[in-house]
C-alpha cells in the first residue's frame, strides 16, 4: 500500500471506496491525524466565514456601543477561529472514538478481525462524508432535517461497508490437550 497518500486520494475515497476506507486501517497513525488536521482546518474556514458573515447581525444586535466593538473586533475573529479550530478537532476525535468503538461491534458481527486502532483510523476517514452533512447544514442554516442523526448513520453504513472488506477469522484454534506417550 502506497504510504505517500495525498490528502485528495483519502477525501475523495471516503466518498466511494469502502475497500480503500478498510485499507487505511494499515496507515500510520501521523498520516491520519495529518488528514484529520487539514479536514478540519477546511471545515473550519468554512463554518468560520458562515460565523463571521452571521456575526456582524448578532453584533449589531447587541446593545454594546460601536466605539467598543471596534476595540474588540480585530481580537475577536482570530480568537473565535482558534477556539473553533480546536472544539472542532476535539469533537472530530471523539466522534471517531465512538464511531470505532461501535465498529468494534461491527467487526464482531460481521467475524472479522480487527483491533480498536485499525477501527479507529478507518472511522476518522469515514467521517468525512458525516462532517460534510453537518457541515452542509450549518452552512445552510440548519434546514436539514435530523442532520445529526443523518451524519451519525451516514458514518455507520461507511464503517459497516468498510469492515466487510477487513481479514475474515479464522477458524478458531482450540489447543490440543498432551497426550502422553503410549506404554509399549
Amino acid at each position: 500500500m502506497d504510504l505517500n497518500l495525498k490528502f485528495r486520494q483519502l477525501f475523495l475515497s471516503a466518498f466511494y471506496e469502502p475497500k480503500k476506507l478498510a485499507a487505511y486501517r494499515l496507515l500510520p497513525f501521523g498520516k491520519v491525524v495529518k488528514y484529520i488536521f487539514i479536514f478540519v482546518f477546511f471545515t473550519a474556514v468554512l463554518s468560520f466565514v458562515n460565523f463571521s458573515i452571521s456575526s456582524r447581525d448578532i453584533l449589531a444586535d447587541t446593545e454594546i456601543p460601536a466605539e467598543e466593538l471596534k476595540g474588540i473586533g480585530p481580537l475577536l475573529y482570530p480568537a473565535a477561529f482558534v477556539l473553533q479550530f480546536l472544539i472542532s478537532t476535539f469533537y472530530f476525535y471523539i466522534k471517531a472514538s465512538i464511531a470505532a468503538l461501535a465498529g468494534m461491534g461491527m467487526v464482531r458481527i460481521r467475524g472479522r478481525r480487527g483491533e480498536y486502532r485499525h477501527l479507529w483510523r478507518t472511522s476518522a476517514v469515514a467521517l468525512t462524508v458525516p462532517t460534510l452533512i453537518l457541515l452542509s447544514d450549518d452552512l445552510l442554516g440548519g434546514i436539514i432535517p435530523l442532520a445529526t442523526v443523518l451524519s451519525w448513520a451516514a458514518a455507520f453504513v461507511y464503517i459497516w461497508l468498510a469492515v466487510g472488506y477487513y481479514p475474515k477469522n479464522g477458524p478458531s484454534k482450540r489447543p490440543v490437550a498432551h497426550k502422553p506417550p503410549a506404554r509399549s
